[in-house]
């Protein structure tokens, strides 16, 4: 969402590294990097501070994939790395045994590689294996490798996609192609946008969609769609949370806060809020998987 409202807005560097100054707290030198990147919409219950938010959202999309020590996980749209990071940063005994991940943007994808390099020359006690790659979340089956290409052996224990399958063209396309890739039991989790289903059908929300193209329209659908094609698809064990009230308010409130540009940002949320989108954690299990 923050990638989109900066591209709908200038023309200058539009995926580039605009929400560092996002992460930015109070009190630290303006000169200086920040010590988190993080670059979603943030979960704000019991918080009202930006990187606090948006990790309690990737906890909550970890929990949510029921995540556990030695799996092999993907993670989708990964920004400029900070979900890699908290994978990684798992004590020993909760850590996965390989993490991948996929960005399309070049700029991302160089600093994420820079930073996870950091990072594991730190870790001790044999550090996950990692790799990354440049490119869309969906396989396009060209000659760059992918972690979604059918024909690579290549397996996941979970897929996590962190505020960003909205985009995806198209979300339909990633789902399927994630199911196989799925060990059976393995499980996807996303954090993502759908619908008020009658909401669907207004007049507001078309409007939206065609000045600001959010999202493509085949990913436009009401929460009860989402549910029914991960089902056909396959899955099992398909879980939908709504957590619109934890994440919307407190994040239009923090954009408010940091001057006018950021208010224009924060009205345009606004109005996809009151036209019916809906912020919701969304799981579901390839078969064989066993309910807790």
């Amino acid at each position: 969402m923050l990638s989109f409202l900066y591209w709908s807005t200038t023309a200058r560097d539009p995926y580039g590294l605009f929400h560092l100054s996002l992460n930015k707290l109070p009190g630290e030198d303006i000169d200086s990097s920040p010590k988190t990147e993080w670059l979603n919409m943030g979960f704000w219950k019991d918080t009202n501070v930006f990187p606090e938010a948006c990790q309690a959202l990737c906890c909550k999309l970890i929990r949510a994939a029921q995540c556990k020590n030695g799996d092999r996980i993907l993670d989708v749209g990964h920004g400029t790395g900070e979900s890699l990071i908290v994978l990684l940063s798992q004590p020993v005994g909760q850590r996965p045994s390989a993490v991948t991940g996929i960005t399309s943007l070049p700029v991302h994808h160089d600093r994420s590689r820079a930073r996870i390099d950091r990072l594991l020359s730190s870790l001790s006690n044999s550090p996950p294996r990692v790799d990354l790659y440049l490119g869309d979340a969906v396989c396009q089956h060209s000659k760059a490798a992918h972690p979604l290409d059918s024909s690579s052996l290549t397996s996941f224990d979970r897929i996590l996609a962190l505020d960003c399958a909205y985009h995806f063209n198209t979300r339909l396309d990633f789902l399927r192609q994630s199911y196989l890739k799925l060990v059976p039991g393995g499980r996807i989790a996303l954090a993502d946008i759908c619908f008020d289903a009658q909401m669907l059908q207004s007049r507001r929300l078309w409007f939206l969609s065609s000045v600001f193209k959010l999202m493509p329209r085949h990913n436009m659908i009401s929460a009860e769609e989402y549910v029914a094609q991960l089902r056909d698809i396959g899955y099992v064990d398909v879980n939908l949370e709504d957590i619109t009230e934890e994440v919307f308010p407190g994040f239009v409130r923090f954009l408010k806060s940091r001057g006018i540009g950021w208010k224009m940002f924060a009205s345009i949320i606004e109005w996809y809020s009151k036209a019916g989108t809906r912020f919701v954690i969304v799981s579901g299990c390839r078969h064989q998987c066993l309910s807790a």
